[in-house]
């Protein structure tokens, strides 16, 4: 999955440097994901597709871990926790320079372990016989485990509303978003696992988010108000992701 989210940003960034080779208006690219629903009065109403696009890395705040190892065993190797968002669609409301929008957002979230000898796994509460998480030792369940790539992952469905002020090519914006968790995994590689723990995850996720754009292109950061895990008797954290926007 995480190769096919590079390839499609780099076809979207190849699109970009194509357009300026052959000295193609990159704004009129844009409009090709634009469908005007209402102009000429004081309020001009617009749908985007498939825009705009985020690329970034994730943080862990705020970690506080109840299992009987180190905090530290949850570290993270913060250049490879991946974060890509796609804006499926985008409805605007625009006002002279007041841009203010509601949209559907889809969201995957990679986190990789800094120490990879281990993973998250259910354990079984005796007493309610429900789910609790704990960290697991690989070694424990694959011996020829490689011991250099342990990750977890969640995905999201979320509906955006952002107010920005739009002023020529530069937007300025701030917003927040309720997100649904759609999936919610672990997996570590040589020998190839992956394991459901969608119970682990907290299914509600709200943020709040700001970012800047010039043009196509712009950054954001956006800060999970929510704890990521819903067995805080596991671990308690709040994610901070930021990185590029392509198509704001």
């Amino acid at each position: 999955m995480k190769k096919i989210l590079l390839l499609l940003a780099a076809l979207s960034l190849s699109a970009a440097a194509f357009a300026q080779d052959r000295e193609i208006d990159l704004e009129s690219l844009e409009d090709l994901n634009k469908i005007e629903i209402a102009s000429g009065g004081k309020v001009e109403t617009e749908l985007n597709l498939a825009f705009p696009m985020y690329f970034g890395v994730s943080v862990l705040t705020n970690v506080n871990t109840h299992v009987p190892w180190s905090k530290s065993t949850m570290d993270l190797k913060t250049p490879k926790n991946f974060v890509y968002g796609l804006q499926l669609a985008d409805l605007h409301l625009r006002y002279n320079v007041l841009d203010v929008s509601l949209g559907l957002r889809w969201t995957f979230m990679d986190f990789t372990f800094s120490n990879s000898e281990y993973t998250i796994r259910p354990l079984k509460n005796t007493y309610t016989l429900e789910d609790n998480y704990t960290l697991y030792p690989i070694d424990f369940e694959a011996q020829n485990y490689d011991g250099k790539k342990s990750k977890f992952h969640a995905s999201y469905f979320g509906f955006p509303l952002r107010v920005g002020l739009k002023f020529g090519k530069t937007t300025v914006y701030a917003g927040a978003s309720a997100e649904f968790l759609t999936e919610g995994y672990t997996k570590y590689k040589r020998p190839k696992y992956r394991e459901q723990i969608k119970g682990a995850f907290n299914p509600f996720r709200a943020t709040v988010e700001g970012g800047f754009s010039y043009g196509n292109l712009g950054v954001f950061v956006m800060y999970g108000l929510t704890p990521l895990f819903s067995d805080v008797m596991f671990a308690q954290a709040n994610t901070l992701s930021f990185g590029l926007i392509l198509g704001l």
